[in-house]
């Protein structure tokens, strides 16, 4: 009798020789042919003795399946805002306030864009652009891979468009059509007075004929990849205005058809929400059907956007609220990625999170303006002094504490094309130079002076600020209280009071403020400061630095443009300088910022999203927590 036990080893091999049967077509599953060798030891026992054979098995071949090659499914990157008030008109020639601009910036392409972290204007959908030797004729050469896309409702669910459809290039004709609808005075487009600089603009929109012919703007399209615009005087500041929605363009077509109204022909899909039909859209981002209560919209990455991302976002969340405290909370649970912060909470931030703060200067400078018909101020030593004696810092600090605001030495402030440092131009606080130059004016003192009267608003804050700045002037000028007076008037009666034909009405000295129409130094020390081209409210007598600043105004190169403007503030903000305003400080808005988030604030205009980055990992953790 044999007693038998079978120790079985498994050699599994893969031969060369079926290497040609494991090259499957993409859309087979894969499978590996293997031939396995079996090795059989067996111990008989013979006669009483154990005995060890070891024989070789080849079994028939097996056919088994490989998993495919694992394949990353790409990860959706979001972006969640809210933003305080309604959803808003999104018309690039209409859209007005800081939520259409975030939208319009994101929607629609750009004749060229402003680039925030640079400060400089960079291409869009104008990919150069050169001006002729008069300095007024400027022609574009635009890219013709732009396209107006559609969004299209999914089949599973029709209340989410994830996908969209080309419907044509955007061409130079749809620059043109913008341009002009504009200028003209259907749609009334708020600041189109900045447009007035091209050929024909202020004509059109100031005509009592409601049949003017538009084709006397001088926009046109040589093209549909070229684009000339003509231009009443030299302006290098041009190419900034470029940036703005006024240029960006509008589907010709359905303007024609449809008016001020080619973005609200509605059409219903299921589920109670709806969608523009005729809304096309050329920007990096299209929009989903939003609901119809118009409080929530999302944006999703243009798939036929042709220019390199910064950023790293596909879909944008936005929520419009009415209570700041609840998007700031919304923020707090990290359900919102950046928020504004309401000034209640700003000590509680700067205690526990200060990193996760952020100032964004608005573009909103205050300041003192003279009146030059003053007996005090029309001496330029007077105007120095009282300058000087103004500490901004502990201005900022009393009015705005830590946040807020920030201190301002000269006028033109970040985040402007062609503005200074904001530490390194104009005069700064120096108590010993101020009263060098009170001595040296022709009162001798701020004792001898006759009283001097500065006007402020009836704002609460704006009272505060005057007392501030007064008790300054005491300390360091030895100006008795009594004799600077402090007037409070309604606004209107402020801006009233201070024009140049005010006569006795007209204040020593008067609070003020001034805002970017356009993110350019031009802006500023042109539309503000210069003898004729600004109101001249301190009524200045003109002299060489108007000649600057309209030498600064015709240069096309924005170096030799910034050189200028530095020199510029410093000849009327430096501590010697004419000092025809004081400025005080800009303002700004204060930001949370979670920790995943990384981008540069827009200071004018609208935020670009296709430059956020959002660390998803970071993100999905931090909300699992």
């Amino acid at each position: 009798m044999k007693m038998w036990q079978s120790l079985i080893t498994w050699f599994p091999k893969s031969w060369g020789l079926l290497a040609t049967a494991l090259l499957l077509t993409a859309c087979e599953q894969q499978q590996l042919i293997e031939t396995q060798i079996v090795v059989v030891t067996e111990v008989a026992v013979v006669a009483g003795e154990p005995q060890v054979i070891t024989r070789l098995v080849q079994e028939t071949a097996v056919v088994t399946a490989t998993p495919p090659p694992s394949i990353a499914v790409p990860q959706t990157v979001e972006l969640d805002l809210a933003y305080l008030g309604q959803f808003p008109d999104i018309d690039p020639q209409q859209g007005d306030g800081n939520n259409a601009a975030h939208l319009m910036e994101n929607l629609f392409v750009g004749l060229t864009n402003f680039n925030h972290q640079a400060q400089q204007v960079e291409p869009e959908l104008a990919q150069s652009w050169e001006v002729d030797a008069t300095g007024r004729v400027w022609t574009f050469h635009l890219r013709n891979d732009i396209y107006w896309v559609k969004a299209l409702p999914s089949n599973s669910d029709s209340s989410n468009a994830v996908s969209v459809e080309r419907v044509r290039p955007v061409v130079a004709g749809d620059v043109v059509t913008a341009v002009r609808r504009a200028c003209s005075q259907d749609p009334n487009t708020p600041d189109a007075f900045v447009l007035f600089i091209i050929q024909g603009c202020e004509q059109l929109n100031r005509a009592l004929d409601a049949n003017i012919d538009p084709s006397i703007v001088g926009v046109y399209a040589l093209d549909d990849d070229t684009l000339q615009v003509n231009l009443t005087v030299p302006a290098g500041y041009f190419l900034t205005l470029t940036t703005l929605p006024l240029f960006m363009p509008v589907p010709t077509e359905l303007v024609e058809q449809f008016g001020s109204d080619w973005r609200d022909q509605f059409g219903q899909f299921a589920g109670g929400w709806q969608t523009a039909v005729n809304l096309i859209t050329s920007g990096p981002f299209f929009p989903t059907p939003r609901d119809a209560y118009g409080q929530r919209v999302t944006l999703h990455r243009n798939p036929e956007w042709p220019i390199r991302r910064l950023g790293n976002v596909d879909r944008v969340n936005i929520l419009f609220m009415d209570d700041e405290n609840d998007i700031f909370q919304a923020w707090q649970a990290k359900s919102l990625d950046v928020s504004l912060l309401p000034i209640a909470q700003e000590a509680t931030m700067l205690e526990q999170a200060p990193q996760r703060m952020t100032l964004v200067p608005n573009q909103t400078v205050f300041y003192l303006s003279f009146n030059f018909d003053s007996e005090v101020f029309r001496d330029p030593a007077a105007r120095q002094a009282f300058a000087a004696a103004i500490d901004r810092e502990r201005l900022v600090e009393a009015v705005f504490g830590s946040t807020g605001a920030l201190p301002m030495r000269h006028l033109t402030p970040p985040g402007v094309l062609g503005a200074p440092p904001i530490d390194q131009v104009g005069g700064s606080y120096s108590p010993d130079f101020a009263r060098l130059k009170m001595a040296e004016s022709s009162f001798g003192g701020c004792r001898n002076t006759p009283p001097i009267t500065l006007m402020v608003s009836s704002a609460d804050l704006s009272l505060l600020q005057a007392e501030l700045i007064r008790g300054m002037w005491v300390d360091e000028l030895g100006c008795p209280e009594e004799q600077i007076v402090i007037e409070q008037v309604q606004f209107g009666t402020l801006l009233a009071n201070t024009r140049r034909d005010a006569g006795a009405a007209r204040p020593d000295i008067w609070e003020l403020g001034w805002s970017s129409y356009y993110p350019d130094a031009h802006n500023w020390l042109n539309d503000l400061l210069h003898c004729q081209h600004s109101e001249n409210r301190q009524n200045r007598p003109c002299g060489p630095i108007d000649e600057e600043i309209v030498q600064a105004s015709t240069l096309s190169s924005l170096p030799d443009r910034a050189a200028l403007y530095r020199n510029i503030e410093n000849e009327f903000f430096d501590g010697g300088g004419i000092i025809p305003i004081i400025p005080l400080y800009v303002r700004g808005d204060v930001e949370v910022v979670q920790n995943w988030v990384r981008y540069t604030p827009a200071t004018f205009g609208g935020e670009q999203f296709d430059t956020y980055m959002i660390d998803a990992d970071t993100k999905r953790l931090e909300r699992s927590r």
